[in-house]
């Protein structure tokens, strides 16, 4: 018998299958031969595009166990792939082949596309790393990629919400305005969700329309395919800091700091250095080197009245991998940055009045009161890649 794929993290669940995964837990695959006595004995496998060109141009070589079944699991490859690329999905497949003696491969490539998804597993969610629970489904059971229970949302400011979409069922997004009873006061006219598979941020709101001043709420309607969420409309003060970050969902979500906001500055003094004298010594003028002085600031920013459940969500910020502080509005001009500070997070036994404190360390020299005027140099671009932790 030849090599056959014998199991594939495509589950189904309540009738319903879904091939997104999540890709910083285990995309397992399970291969089977019975040829694994040759000599040399080897099952190779490729990474490709939907079309079959390569994705990943190494292709991997693996033994199997003994009685010839090979487990495989792709998930860190896929991770290094999604952060090289700043992507945060990737649709795919494997081609897989053995290969002994002198005896070349020859590649099958496997019938069902996959979902990498740049999120963290789900444990006691239905699927386990299956991101099952944020599908489009009948019924509309699936959910936004949100660990908030009641988001919140600033009018005139940047808002996306985070949606996983797997070309099951089509489906619409309507933007509605409620009073604060939750009665509608308006509804946008609704738009077709993008047939692209992966995790796709919709915007909420154009930042240049201001919300009706008296809505409550703002609503993403997804009909009978997702379920509905709410988005409490929340008021800015004269200096936020405007934060944007990836939650464990694979998603992009924005936040607005408004209670108080501190800039510290930590600087280290000019460093000399001796070099090597290469001149007449009678006549050599430097022999030391001092090379200029290093300045990081620091911005602490707090913000408070968060429930036990919103106070677990807005932590995922100490855990991203992508954090920036948005220059604009619109979110079109950022700058990356890197939590520093080990703050703890205190409950309330009210569930009403949690505070939060997050300290964000900028860029060396970067200055914060000068920041709107801030521009990327050439040697910044991989600013412009959401996963810099990748490569710094």
């Amino acid at each position: 018998m030849g090599l056959t794929l014998t199991s594939e993290p495509i589950r189904t669940i309540d009738g319903l299958t879904s091939a997104a995964n999540a890709a910083r837990s285990q995309i397992p695959f399970i291969l089977t031969t019975t040829e694994q006595g040759n000599t040399n004995f080897k099952i190779q496998i490729k990474i490709v595009d939907t079309s079959g060109s390569d994705l990943i141009p190494t292709t991997f070589k693996y033994s199997p166990k003994s009685d010839g079944v090979l487990f495989l699991d792709v998930g860190q490859i896929m991770t290094e792939y999604l952060e090289k690329n700043g992507l945060v999905s990737v649709e795919f497949k494997i081609k897989y082949a053995q290969s002994f003696g002198t005896t070349s491969p020859e590649f099958q490539t496997s019938t069902e596309s996959y979902l990498a998804v740049y999120a963290q597993k789900q444990i006691y969610s239905d699927g386990g790393a299956n991101l099952y629970n944020h599908l489009f489904k009948t019924g509309g059971s699936g959910t936004a990629l949100t660990k908030w229970t009641v988001p919140r949302i600033y009018s005139q400011w940047k808002r996306t919400i985070g949606i996983l979409y797997d070309g099951q069922f089509t489906s619409t997004i309507q933007i509605q305005y409620l009073y604060r009873d939750k009665t509608v006061i308006s509804s946008n006219a609704a738009t077709t969700v993008p047939a692209t598979n992966g995790v796709q941020n919709l915007d909420l709101q154009n930042y240049a329309v201001a919300i009706p001043s008296n809505a409550y709420w703002v609503r993403a309607n997804f009909g009978t395919k997702l379920a509905s969420l709410d988005y409490k409309v929340t008021r800015d003060c004269k200096n936020p800091i405007f934060i944007e970050y990836l939650n464990s969902l694979g998603a992009y979500e924005q936040y607005l700091f408004d209670i108080k906001q501190e800039v510290k500055v930590s600087t280290s003094t000019g460093i000399s250095s001796s070099r090597a004298i290469n001149e007449d010594y009678s006549s050599v003028r430097v022999t030391n080197i001092r090379v200029a002085n290093d300045w990081i600031q620091e911005i602490i920013c707090e913000t408070d009245q968060l429930s036990n459940d919103d106070l677990q969500a807005i932590a995922e910020i100490k855990r991203s991998t992508s954090v920036r502080v948005l220059l604009t509005r619109d979110g079109s001009k950022f700058v990356q940055v890197v939590v520093a500070n080990n703050f703890s997070d205190t409950f309330s036994t009210d569930n009403a009045n949690n505070n939060f404190q997050l300290q964000l360390q900028m860029p060396n020299n970067f200055n914060v009161f000068d920041a709107i005027n801030y521009e990327l140099t050439p040697s910044q671009a991989h600013l412009n890649v959401a996963f810099t932790a990748a490569y710094n």
